[in-house]
């Protein structure tokens, strides 16, 4: 069993409020169509969870306005995932959405029905999302999602989908000479400010490690390139290893 992890930079385009890269998403479900394997899927949410998490000051404490856009964020999270099961259901992998506000409250985590749907051939989806956390409304985020489930069923491998070919020394969007880090170990520091409400690629390398920790191999990948995930263990993968 494997997880997959599809990150909102690649799913969306995160600068724009609830734009769909629905074209990608079809190309990566077809490539994991085609690996065959049981899989449990978390995606981020990029522009459908972002920008609006943002403005509605979230995570905070629980008043008027982060209620609010508690449930603006939440819906459209759950638009932003009818995308995706859609495209899965149509591929022929057959599918469960579980929001995290479900599955996570407080310090209370409960992912056990992910295992009776796997039991039954259904691959489990689940999603960054806003839940309860104490007097505050949090923003539980897919990659914190992927540990969760990474440290419960201990699967053969963890693949991050991103939409650049993997962690780099610096932003390469904005530093030509930025290098790619084929494999990383240990501590890792990178130049990027945070740039969003979960904590850009610093949050995820940090769970990307403790992930690692466990014994479980992890991959990140440019999601534009699904079908590198075929080359995973070779010396052409091109891709961070951690």
């Amino acid at each position: 069993m494997i997880i997959i992890k599809l990150g909102g930079s690649v799913i969306t385009q995160k600068s724009e409020y609830k734009s769909f890269n629905g074209a990608v998403v079809e190309r990566i479900v077809k490539t994991l169509k085609g690996m065959n394997d049981e899989m449990i899927i978390v995606h981020g949410g990029g522009s459908f969870g972002h920008i609006k998490a943002k403005e509605y000051g979230l995570p905070g404490y629980a008043g008027k306005e982060t209620i609010m856009g508690m449930n603006i964020v939440h819906n459209d999270m759950v638009e932003l995932n009818l995308k995706i099961s859609e495209i899965l259901y149509n591929n022929g992998i057959y599918n469960v959405p579980l929001p995290v506000s479900s599955l996570v409250y407080d310090n209370k985590k409960n992912y056990a029905v992910f295992k009776r749907y796997l039991q039954l051939g259904i691959t489990p989806v689940s999603y960054g999302d806003t839940y309860i956390h104490g007097k505050k409304i949090g923003i539980y985020s897919g990659d914190n999602i992927a540990y969760d489930v990474a440290r419960r069923f201990h699967p053969s491998a963890v693949v991050f989908f991103s939409d650049v070919d993997g962690i780099y020394d610096k932003n390469p969007k904005t530093n030509p000479d930025a290098r790619l880090l084929t494999h990383i170990k240990g501590e890792f520091q990178h130049d990027e400010m945070i740039t969003d409400v979960t904590g850009g690629i610093m949050n995820k390398y940090t769970k990307m490690k403790s992930i690692s920790d466990l014994g479980i191999p992890v991959y990140l990948i440019n999601g534009l390139y699904p079908e590198r995930i075929y080359n995973i263990g070779k010396n052409n993968f091109t891709g961070t290893v951690v």
